[in-house]
C-alpha cells in the first residue's frame, strides 16, 4: 500500500519520496483513512512510529487555508519544532504553519498570528498566554490534535490542555495520540469527542520496536556501573548514542565524569530542562550533525526527540516506569531501521526489569562482558 492509495494527493506523496518515505507505517495506514472521513481518533502509537504524518497528512488534505484552522498541542518545544519541520518537508507553499512555545520572543509569534497561520503547533503554556492576551483566536478551529498525551499529563499539562479545549466551541475534529492510556486520558477523549471516536490500538509488537535488539547487563554494585558502562562502550563501539538517566543530577555528574576521562574518544554533552531554548536547539543540532556523538538525557528532556541513525540507546539508569522504557528505545530503530538498546540493571533493581518485560511481553537477553556471542549485537549501522 502507498500513500496515494490511502487518499493522499500526489504532491504530498512525491514530497515524502524526496525524504525517502515511500511506504505508510501501521499507524498511518490505520489513522489516515479515518481522519480523512472526519472521524475523531484516539491512537496508541509510540514515538518513531510515524504518528506525526498520520495526523498531518489528512489535516493538510482537508485544509481550507483559513486562519487558525488547525491546532496541534505538543508537550515540548522540540516536538513542536519537529512537527513544523515535517510540514516544511511536504513543500506545500499554501500551508502556513508556525511553532509557538515559551522561551522565545512572543512578539514574533504575535506577528505570525496576525499575518495568518493555518496550522498552529504549540505548547500549552504559550498557547494560553496568547489566548488570554486576545492575540490567538480559537473561533475557527476545525482540527485539534493532542500529541504525546501521556507525556503531556506526566509534565502536569492536563489542566492547561483541558482549559484550551474548553475555549474551543466549534465542531472540530479531535485527534489524540499517546504511547499509553490511563483513565484520565481516556476520559479526556470521551469528553472532547462527545464519546464518538475510533480507537487505534497498535499491536504490542509494533509498540515495542521490533527492529531493536534489546539486552541488559546485571551489575552487583552501583560503584561498578560507570566502569561497566565504559567496558560496554569499548566492546560495542557505537558511533552515535543516546544515554538515558533518571535525574538531572545524574546527567550532570555523568557528563562531567566522561569529559574528564583521558583517552575518551566520544564528544559528550547533555540535554536538560534547565537549558535555554537556544542552548537546547544548539546541542540537538550538534548531535544531529554528529559534532556530538554521545548525548545524555533525562526522559522529560528527551521527549519527542526525532533524530535519525541513533545506533544505540543506553539505559544508564533503568527507568522506574516501564512505559518510559518504550519511549527510550523508540529513539533507535526509527522508521524500520535496526538499532540496539542496552540496559544497565543493578541487582536490587531487578523488579523494574521484570515490569518492563511484563509490559512488552518479551524477555530481555542477559549479556556479560565475556559473552562469546556478543558480536552478533555489534552496531548494525557501521
Amino acid at each position: 500500500m502507498n500513500f496515494t492509495e490511502l487518499g493522499i494527493n500526489h504532491h504530498n506523496a512525491n514530497a515524502l519520496k524526496k525524504v525517502n518515505i515511500h511506504t505508510p507505517t501501521p499507524v498511518q495506514q490505520k489513522a489516515i483513512p479515518l481522519i480523512l472521513k472526519g472521524q475523531n481518533v484516539m491512537a496508541q502509537a509510540r514515538t518513531g512510529s510515524g504518528k506525526t504524518l498520520a495526523f498531518l497528512l489528512p489535516i493538510i488534505e482537508k485544509l481550507k487555508y483559513k486562519k487558525n484552522e488547525a491546532l496541534i498541542l505538543a508537550p515540548t518545544r522540540e516536538l513542536a519544532n519537529q512537527i513544523y519541520e515535517v510540514i516544511r518537508d511536504l513543500e506545500n507553499s499554501r500551508v502556513k504553519a508556525y511553532p509557538i512555545y515559551g522561551g522565545v520572543s512572543i512578539n514574533n509569534q504575535i506577528t505570525k498570528l496576525e499575518n495568518g497561520i493555518n496550522i498552529i503547533i504549540g505548547t500549552p503554556g504559550r498557547i494560553i498566554d496568547l489566548y488570554k492576551r486576545k492575540k490567538l483566536r480559537l473561533n475557527d478551529i476545525q482540527f485539534v490534535v493532542v500529541d504525546e498525551a501521556d507525556r503531556m499529563f506526566d509534565m502536569g499539562f492536563a489542566p492547561d490542555v483541558k482549559y484550551i479545549l474548553d475555549q474551543i466551541h466549534t465542531n472540530y475534529q479531535f485527534m489524540l495520540f499517546s504511547a499509553t492510556f490511563d483513565y484520565g486520558i481516556r476520559e479526556l477523549v470521551k469528553k472532547y469527542s462527545k464519546n464518538k471516536f475510533e480507537f487505534i490500538n497498535l499491536s504490542r509488537d509494533n509498540l515495542t520496536v521490533r527492529n531493536t535488539r534489546q539486552f541488559y547487563y546485571m551489575i552487583d554494585n552501583y560503584s561498578d556501573k560507570l566502569k561497566t558502562f565504559l567496558k560496554i562502550l569499548r566492546k560495542e563501539k557505537p558511533k552515535h548514542l543516546l544515554v538515558f538517566v533518571n535525574t538531572k543530577k545524574t546527567a550532570t555528574w555523568l557528563s562531567n565524569k566522561l569529559k574528564s576521562l583521558k583517552s575518551f574518544h566520544y564528544k559528550v554533552d547533555l540535554i536538560s530542562g534547565d537549558l535555554s531554548q537556544f542552548q537546547r536547539e544548539k546541542i540537538l543540532n550538534n548531535f544531529k550533525d554528529h559534532r556530538i556523538n554521545l548525548l545524555i538525557a533525562t526522559d522529560v528532556a528527551a521527549r519527542g526527540l526525532d533524530i535519525d541513525n541513533i545506533s544505540h540507546v543506553f539505559n544508564y539508569d533503568i527507568p522506574k516506569y516501564p512505559e518510559n522504557y518504550i519511549h527510550r528505545i523508540g529513539r533507535t530503530s526509527r522508521m524500520n531501521k535496526l538499532g540496539v538498546a542496552i540496559t544497565l540493571c543493578l541487582k536490587d533493581e531487578y523488579e523494574y526489569l521484570c515490569h518492563i518485560e511484563g509490559l512488552i511481553d518479551k524477555e530481555l537477553k542477559l549479556k556479560t562482558l565475556g559473552s562469546p556471542e556478543q558480536s552478533q549485537y555489534h552496531n548494525p549501522f557501521y
